[in-house]
């Protein structure tokens, strides 16, 4: 089942009724009220917008709504339950089946957790078999993490992937209000150690549709898709996760290793060291095939055997 940790839903502006109007910013002109707004950070993100300039609500929240539940995501499962939480807030009053009806996906960060304890095994493997370095980039995140982006100049053509120590994560101090709001944090800690995540963050419909293999934005159509987004993008940034390429060295290798040593063992300066060695007609990604395989051979380390894909697929 998909899941999602941030959701933003645009759906009818008759589906809100706002209680509490102090708890709103509301935005006038000329004696008109454009839109009135409320936001939060903590205990979770939240953002309900009733919107008069397009007659549209609008909603953005992050899994955390969920609470002791969070581990599980929102999915077509606990959608509900989040909508829900909302309405406990008691600023305002949802009519959740209209919204789960007809509301519309415009963003969302599909969620993957995936069971391994040292995030530096995943993060060198995938640094080291970028599929083509001048089509993605990567990026530190939070501190051991990393980021794998398209380079693109269209939103509707951005893929966004986000690998962190999720168990480390949950212990900053960010999340300290979040735990303390908890019946059981220990519980979902103990869920969360050990939990290496990727998140793929998608900022358009079109994005949605394409990443999801959906035929509309529809929230119950985007939540029930069948689809594996994350798999489809890490197989478009990474030409190989598996650490299993091992053969008898050669006497040709022993010549690629100097390539090596020469470009630090980053395969980042092998690519580029290369394209000014080869033809414009030589497949630059099977040139950098061979110097993968060998950099996995040469290593000695125990992420060897280490297939990043096959966790990611798994359900």
């Amino acid at each position: 089942m998909i899941k999602f940790d941030k959701l933003k839903i645009v759906t009818s502006i008759d589906y809100i009724n706002i209680i509490n109007d102090k708890s709103f910013t509301a935005n006038i002109r000329d004696n008109h009220v454009l839109y009135y707004k409320y936001q939060q950070e903590t205990p979770y993100n939240l953002m309900i917008m009733k919107n008069y300039q397009h007659n549209e609500l609008i909603l953005e929240f992050t899994g955390k709504i969920l609470l002791d539940k969070y581990s599980s995501l929102i999915n077509l499962n606990t959608i509900r339950e989040c909508l829900q939480e909302i309405n406990r807030l008691g600023i305002c009053y949802l009519d959740i089946d209209s919204i789960l009806s007809y509301g519309e996906v415009t963003k969302c960060d599909v969620t993957k957790d995936i069971t391994y304890h040292k995030i530096e095994d995943i993060i060198n493997i995938i640094k080291q078999n970028i599929s083509n370095y001048e089509k993605w980039i990567t990026k530190a995140y939070l501190k051991e993490g990393l980021v794998v982006e398209n380079v693109v100049k269209t939103p509707r053509y951005k893929k966004r992937l986000s690998i962190y120590d999720k168990g480390k994560e949950m212990l900053s101090s960010n999340n300290k209000y979040f735990l303390n709001m908890l019946k059981n944090k220990e519980q979902l800690l103990a869920w969360f150690k050990g939990k290496i995540r990727f998140e793929l963050n998608i900022g358009t419909k079109e994005g949605i549709r394409q990443l999801l293999n959906v035929p509309n934005n529809n929230l119950q159509t985007v939540l029930a898709s069948k689809t594996n987004p994350i798999l489809t993008v890490f197989d478009e940034a990474i030409s190989d996760s598996s650490g299993q390429q091992r053969k008898p060295m050669e006497l040709k290798d022993y010549e690629h290793i100097l390539l090596l040593k020469e470009c630090g063992y980053n395969m980042k300066a092998v690519s580029a060291k290369i394209k000014t060695l080869i033809s414009p007609s030589t497949s630059l990604n099977r040139k950098l095939k061979v110097y993968r395989n060998l950099y996995s051979q040469i290593q000695n380390d125990p992420v060897t055997g280490l297939d990043i894909r096959d966790m990611i697929a798994r359900e």
